[in-house]
């Protein structure tokens, strides 16, 4: 077991720490309802808050899914995460009203124990990261890469310094579920003109550029052969990290992003 700043290792496990925290929070609220003798009711009342903070984070954000359907989807696809708690504590709070009309009341100390708990790993996770980390030195900008380009299957030699700044640099493999699922939206954004740089976590140009052409990609992706993801202090795949233009992490993200989270990144930038 290690501890980084994105997530808990557990061997080949990576629990990032809002998973970490939603999952310890759950436990915590049903293990106390049920000493109350409310763990039916507790369930439910667990259920109706996830869906309304769910559905709370979709409706928030309707504006950037292409059409209902995608947003639809969106509420039920909850790899990438995005909770609206204000929601989640309102749907919950109604529906504990409707199980237990005046007995509510005694679901508020599994409430409570449930975000003490979930409060935990997120103050250890602030804890681990080391404050405005610079990514930028002369060391790290001479730092090799190799660049391959649309449609080729031969990579150009490039150094991290080349690199756009700033930028969201995203963390990825062609062996990653989650990073083949999110490739479609980045290569969107990039060739929108966003600065969205593709890192491929040390595999070979013909592995990416097979990828990138059976899915029918276009998209300018860094080969990372000096092994930068240490730097980057990268414990999973994928991984997207918001670097500002004086080459410091802004933001860190463990796992794909979906469409509301990557405008909420790329907002940043701007």
């Amino acid at each position: 077991m290690s501890l980084t700043p994105d997530a808990l290792l557990l061997g080949p496990l990576a629990l990032s720490w809002p998973n970490l925290a939603l999952l310890l929070g759950a436990l915590a609220f049903t293990a106390l309802a049920a000493r109350r003798g409310l763990e039916a009711r507790g369930w439910w009342v667990l259920l109706a808050a996830l869906l309304a903070a769910r559905l709370g984070y979709v409706l928030e954000h309707l504006g950037t899914w292409p059409d209902p359907a995608s947003a639809l989807l969106g509420v039920v696809d909850v790899r990438s995460g995005g909770w609206s708690w204000a929601w989640g504590l309102a749907g919950g709070a109604l529906t504990a009203g409707a199980l237990l009309r005046r007995e509510a009341g005694r679901l508020l100390v599994p409430a409570a124990g449930a975000l003490a708990l979930a409060a935990l790993p997120l103050g250890l996770q602030q804890a681990l990261l080391r404050p405005g980390l610079a990514l930028e030195s002369p060391a790290l900008d001479a730092r090799p890469l190799a660049y391959l380009e649309p449609g080729r299957s031969q990579p150009s030699p490039a150094r991290f310094g080349d690199l756009p700044k700033p930028m969201l640099l995203n963390v990825w493999a062609t062996w990653c579920p989650p990073c083949r699922t999110e490739m479609p939206l980045l290569a969107e954004y990039q060739q929108k003109g966003y600065p969205v740089v593709l890192l491929n976590a040390g595999e070979g140009a013909g592995a990416v550029e097979g990828f990138l052409r059976e899915a029918g990609l276009s998209a300018r992706v860094f080969l990372d052969s000096a092994n930068l993801r240490e730097s980057f202090r990268v414990s999973g795949l994928p991984t997207t990290l918001l670097i500002g233009a004086d080459g410091r992490v802004l933001a860190r993200h463990l796992g794909p992003v979906n469409r509301a989270q990557l405008e909420e990144l790329l907002q940043r930038l701007r």
